[in-house]
């Protein structure tokens, strides 16, 4: 079974194009590369599993290389008590925890694996905090492939637990995640391991994995088609590294450039106050992102102070007409409260942080009251024990004796 897309190679600063071949920098200016499809159209073929309805528009040439545990197609639920009492138009919420192993790191995994298949690789290496250390074991089990993963020193140890089920080589690496050399020499190393052992690095990033990463820009194309027309002017997306924010863009000037989607949505990159070198960019109006010396934010799944998709976020703000927003840890965790107590949703912090946002955009004058909103939210609550017992540890527990249930009947 053939796959029917055609795809090659762009430089995302200069002119330069190529066929595809395995490598993730531009061979004339060293910046980052990026897939691109001959064929505009995006046909769906529902009888494939998972993301893989959309694989005219992944980069897998054989698709008896498939590998899925049924990930894609997560809920797009509407806001049931938030978007009135902010004054919203509408608010929906796209819960990526429903994804196999409880994040949207699975799209990354789901493609990576595919395309490790086909290119013969051996194994993969990768840095996680967590989630991606989760989808790539898990997806790298199903896939019959051996998996290193190097995690920051001061990881969820819920997290790392997950990952430890599921058998990879694991090992925590000093600094990571707080020291932007750490960062860089890490994934440098990694790097030429696995030039020298033919073995896949998969960092999930466009930096370093621009062709697994075009999974995660199937989430945009559910969000278009979930929405079915309905109104959305802005979509908040939550930014360690920024790969999830510039994938969920291309995904949807990529479904607009197929005649499905009326208009673009502008989008909000947001960041964590305290490891938010995208943000500090940003407000200085510099096109390129400096690492910042260390990271003071405790948000799992954010905290990186080289991010390395950093200037393609820059350059999808200023394409969207969007903005970047950068929220204090407190703020993030008051809306992971409020996602539980007044909307029914669990969800890890570094999900929590689109709705900290919204808020913070709406007192500021950012986001208008009465507009049509759309936030990521990346991953299950159940990623993050430490952050989950922090929101309810203030919370009474009563003892009752069993015949004090009846004082129910009369309504006290």
């Amino acid at each position: 079974m053939n796959a029917a897309a055609k795809f090659s190679l762009h430089c995302s600063r200069c002119d330069w194009r190529g066929p595809d071949e395995d490598r993730a920098r531009c061979p004339v200016c060293d910046a980052i590369v990026l897939v691109t499809y001959t064929d505009p159209a995006i046909p769906v073929d529902p009888s494939l599993p998972g993301l893989w309805r959309y694989a005219a528009h992944l980069p897998l040439n054989d698709l008896r290389h498939l590998v899925s545990l049924g990930e894609g197609n997560t809920p797009l639920v509407a806001s049931a008590h938030l978007a009135p009492a902010l004054g919203l138009g509408s608010l929906y919420f796209k819960l990526e925890g429903a994804n196999p192993t409880g994040s949207y790191k699975d799209r990354i995994a789901a493609v990576g694996m595919a395309r490790m298949l086909e290119l013969g690789k051996r194994a993969w290496v990768a840095t996680s905090s967590g989630n991606a250390g989760a989808s790539m074991a898990a997806y790298g089990v199903r896939a019959g492939l051996e998996g290193h993963l190097f995690t920051l020193e001061k990881a969820s140890r819920a997290k790392i637990a997950q990952i430890m089920a599921y058998g990879p080589h694991l090992r925590a690496v000093e600094r990571l995640g707080y020291d932007p050399a750490v960062e860089v020499t890490t994934w440098a190393n990694i790097a030429q391991v696995c030039r020298a052992n033919h073995w896949q690095m998969l960092v999930t990033a466009h930096a370093f994995s621009p062709h697994a990463m075009e999974g995660v820009k199937t989430l945009a194309y559910e969000l278009a088609e979930q929405l079915a027309g309905q109104p959305c002017d802005v979509v908040y997306i939550p930014v360690g590294g920024g790969g999830l924010a510039v994938s969920v863009w291309r995904g949807l000037v990529e479904w607009h450039a197929a005649g499905k989607l009326a208009s673009l949505p502008r989008v909000v990159a947001v960041q964590p106050g305290g490891c938010d070198a995208i943000y500090q960019a940003w407000l200085r109006g510099d096109r390129h992102v400096t690492p910042i010396p260390t990271c003071a934010s405790a948000i799992s799944g954010l905290q990186l102070t080289a991010p390395a998709d950093g200037d393609l976020v820059l350059d999808m703000v200023a394409a969207s007409q969007g903005w970047i927003t950068s929220v204090p840890d407190e703020a993030t965790y008051a809306a992971q409260a409020k996602l539980a107590g007044r909307e029914g949703l669990f969800v890890e912090p570094a999900s929590a942080i689109t709705l900290a946002a919204v808020e913070a955009d709406l007192a500021a004058g950012r986001l208008s009251p009465g507009a049509h909103v759309a936030c990521i939210l990346t991953g299950s609550g159940f990623k993050d024990a430490a952050a989950l017992q922090r929101m309810v540890e203030h919370v009474p527990l009563p003892m009752v004796r069993p015949d004090d249930i009846l004082a129910l009947a009369a309504g006290a």
